[in-house]
């Protein structure tokens, strides 16, 4: 079994961070320890990260410029596997709650952090409160050497970041970090790329339209990027949408769908069972599956996986097969009872089709 992810921040790694900044201030590694280890196991990884980050900031120097200078100077050399130096990671908290208002100090110094562990969360509170010196500062880093610093870039600014603070102003008005953007959209990284690609995603959950637009005019511009729009309108193509459909060629006639099934008609949490129908179409054909159980308050809640595409001609049909896993997790919730199932095709909902779900106490998310 993987070890679990909160365990990046440990007692190793409390022990490396006070080891590193006590190299550079006079700092009593075995009480900073053990104050940051007081009921660490309770807790989760960001928990564990404000934690340690709280018993770090009062050691450090009073004036906000020296203490940045301290961290700055604690910096090991650069890993390329950046979750080596996880342990980085409250001294990134620290700068994100005791330096947000201090951004000609604080953003010169996460530049340099997130060469070693990504600063997209702790610049967040800076753009939030001084978006102007922040997109001047992210303004300049797209030419950065650097690809990590490049990426911040746009991971940085991303409105809706998994994890992150929301940026509320980049939800109601994406015009500033589409800019940066249009400078990282053929970035030599494909690790800036792919945050590219994440960061018009988010775009696209609050404005749909001005995201396929964008995306549309790239796609224009340079057919390679393909693959990158795919990443970046995976959800209004989740969702049917006619614009986004039409940009990646799917067919826009009916497409008949027949024996929608779902098998085994019972099953329990943590099997799985396999949707399968009969399509005949011609074009393009994309396919998604909606899956639903009993929502906590009544009605329906529902997830949508990405299914499949195929280029049918008029003769053929397509054998559509596709595997649901029960295994619950955190983000989805198994609720016993009866199930639905529906293909979205081509931005069109088919069905439904029924399976029951049986509990199992130990395994049902409440």
């Amino acid at each position: 079994m993987a070890e679990p992810f909160k365990n990046l921040v440990s007692a190793a790694s409390i022990r490396r961070l006070g080891e590193a900044v006590a190299a550079v201030v006079p700092l009593d590694v075995d009480a900073f320890e053990a104050e940051a280890l007081r009921g660490l196991d309770a807790l989760e990884l960001k928990a564990r990260v404000a934690q340690v980050a709280a018993c770090l900031q009062p050691r450090l120097p009073a004036s906000w410029e020296a203490a940045v200078e301290v961290l700055v100077a604690a910096l090991p050399p650069r890993d390329p596997a950046l979750l080596g130096h996880a342990w980085l990671w409250p001294m990134l908290r620290v700068v994100e709650v005791f330096g947000a208002d201090a951004p000609e100090t604080s953003l010169p110094a996460l530049r340099q952090m997130t060469s070693r562990f990504s600063a997209e969360f702790a610049i967040r509170p800076l753009i939030a409160r001084h978006p102007r010196a922040a997109y001047e500062a992210l303004s300049q880093w797209c030419t950065d050497p650097d690809e990590h610093v490049r990426r911040l870039v746009s991971e940085g600014s991303r409105p809706r970041l998994p994890w992150g603070m929301q940026l509320r102003d980049a939800v109601a008005d994406p015009t500033p970090g589409l800019a940066l953007l249009e400078r990282l959209v053929d970035d030599p990284s494909a690790y800036v790329r792919r945050s590219v690609a994440n960061h018009l995603g988010d775009v696209a959950k609050d404005h749909a339209e001005r995201a396929i637009q964008v995306a549309t005019r790239w796609l224009s511009e340079r057919p390679n990027r393909l693959k990158l729009l795919r990443h970046a309108l995976r959800d209004p193509l989740k969702k049917g949408h006619p614009q986004a459909l039409a940009l990646f060629g799917n067919t826009q006639t009916p497409v008949a769908v027949s024996r929608l099934s779902v098998s085994p008609d019972t099953a329990r949490v943590g099997e799985a069972v396999v949707v399968t129908a009969d399509l005949h179409g011609e074009g393009k054909v994309r396919v998604d599956v909606i899956w639903q159980w009993p929502a906590a308050r009544g009605g329906w809640a529902s997830k949508t996986f990405t299914g499949a595409e195929r280029t049918l001609t008029s003769e053929q049909s397509w054998a559509f097969q596709q595997r649901l896993s029960l295994r619950p997790v955190t983000t989805r919730p198994l609720r016993p009872g009866p199930q639905r199932v529906w293909l979205r095709v081509c931005g069109r909902d088919m069905g439904p089709a029924a399976f029951v779900l049986r509990g199992d106490e130990t395994l049902v998310v409440p």
